[in-house]
């Protein structure tokens, strides 16, 4: 069996991060965002992969106890647990419908019940990518938040929909946030689900 070196296999990521960024800032793909079914995201990511449409999914690195040995492992797992990104070439006649069909995927998102899907900016998505990155090349521990104290952001998702608000705070578990929106007339705080937000 062939090992392969850790410094190789550095740079193989590298190159796969290199290229999604050229991906992303060069071409006119539309990025939306799609749920699998529970523990499907192999088997979605393997159907969309196989209609050659863009899917990416970000990784993260996370510390684990070995369960005989009890060391500590370095271990790479999903940023973000059913979710994928997907980018959607109209050019080439590719649509929502498409990805919809395949296994694995319940969903895509959107910002309204029955509304279009939500595009991820460009904007979002390199920083996604960057720090992803981050996490896989450069070892760098993450808990999948990649919003910042201070980001302006707007709500996708569920009744406040369409909102736009400030990060206030970030949540330890790294899957929501405190967002301050004007609702009403007056702010409002509110803790979001990371997936229920975008960058705006």
């Amino acid at each position: 069996m062939t090992m392969t070196a850790p410094d190789d296999e550095n740079r193989a990521l590298e190159r796969g991060y290199q290229f999604m960024r050229s991906l992303i800032k060069n071409s006119s793909l539309e990025w939306v965002v799609i749920r699998t079914n529970p523990d499907c995201e192999d088997r979605a990511f393997e159907g969309i992969n196989a209609t050659g449409v863009t899917v990416f999914q970000p990784m993260m690195t996370e510390c684990r106890k070995h369960r005989q040995t009890k060391n500590r492992v370095v271990v790479s797992r999903s940023m973000f647990p059913r979710y994928l990104f997907v980018g959607l070439n109209a050019y080439a006649g590719q649509n929502c419908d498409l990805v919809r069909k395949c296994d694995g995927v319940e969903k895509i998102l959107s910002a309204t019940f029955e509304g279009a899907p939500h595009r991820v900016p460009v904007r979002e998505m390199l920083r996604i990518v960057e720090t992803s990155c981050e996490a896989e090349v450069g070892g760098k521990l993450v808990k999948g938040q990649l919003f910042s104290i201070g980001d302006e952001v707007m709500l996708v998702a569920g009744t406040g929909a369409k909102l736009n608000g400030v990060v206030r705070d970030l949540k330890k578990n790294g899957r929501a946030v405190r967002v301050e929106v004007e609702a009403f007339g007056r702010a409002t705080k509110a803790t979001v689900p990371i997936d229920k937000v975008a960058l705006r």
